[in-house]
């Protein structure tokens, strides 16, 4: 969610956030790179393991979709699968993707279609496309290592009377993504994202972000809830979390691309 609820998801499917507030030492001024990395570094989790639902509404449409994500952090990387449910047309397609701590290293990502009994790598260009018709790229699923931008510290604001933090992210890598900037809006309180608006590389803004169903489960704060929405069409994607346990066993090979058709 930036996909995961957690720092970023990507922070994206990919940023849910588990929060031990670390404070600056005293005197100290932040930067736009030490807000990212101190949001980054609060999720505690060595694992998790959701039962999400994705709502893709396209005007007076909607279509429900409901889904399985494990996630687990490994010494070189973060490895996370995600398996369909429902409905019966897409049961059991499944996404693979290993993100890596290395930023010259391009992450993995590969998609299991049952109808065609294949994986498939998804490379290159076929990362900034659609993931399941949603408002989410593929690249917006996958969590994203914190030196893979820039950042740029922003004057503070506050939203719905929370105050944040606010960063300009810039790829170092900007041919690798959709996006020329992102402006990220952190929460001062939880350290948890709060929104994200995306600009594609004309320097539109083209998607915005939003967190919500903020909750603490097992001592880490959560966002249960983000909306993302195309700017300038009544096409948005909502991602909720139903379920979700931490720290628990999750079997490796589970993170496999050879065990995808399982």
């Amino acid at each position: 969610m930036q996909f995961m609820f957690s720092r970023k998801s990507g922070i994206v499917l990919a940023a849910l956030l588990g929060v031990q507030l670390i404070l600056p030492a005293s005197g100290w001024t932040l930067t736009g790179r030490d807000v990212a990395l101190k949001a980054d570094q609060v999720d505690t989790s060595r694992t998790s393991d959701m039962s999400m639902a994705m709502i893709i509404k396209r005007g007076d449409q909607q279509l429900v979709r409901f889904m399985a994500m494990k996630k687990k952090k490994f010494p070189d990387s973060e490895k996370q699968h995600i398996r369909f449910l429902e409905p019966g047309d897409i049961r059991n397609t499944a996404y693979l993707t290993w993100s890596y701590r290395d930023i010259n290293k391009d992450d993995d990502m590969w998609v299991y279609m049952p109808a065609e009994s294949l994986v498939r790598r998804i490379s290159g260009g076929s990362k900034k496309g659609s993931f399941m018709r949603s408002d989410y790229a593929n690249e917006d699923i996958s969590r994203r290592e914190v030196d893979k931008d820039t950042y740029t510290l922003l004057p503070d604001e506050a939203l719905s009377g929370v105050d944040c933090h606010v960063l300009e992210a810039k790829a170092v890598f900007p041919e690798k993504t959709n996006y020329s900037k992102r402006i990220i809006w952190i929460r001062k309180d939880i350290w948890l994202p709060a929104k994200i608006d995306f600009y594609d590389q004309g320097g539109n803004r083209c998607k915005e972000l939003v967190f919500g169903g903020y909750k603490e489960i097992q001592g880490i704060w959560t966002a249960t809830r983000q909306r993302m929405r195309t700017v300038g069409s009544d096409s948005e994607t909502i991602m909720e979390i139903r379920e979700v346990a931490y720290n628990t066993p999750i079997a490796e090979d589970i993170f496999l691309p050879q065990d995808l058709k399982r």
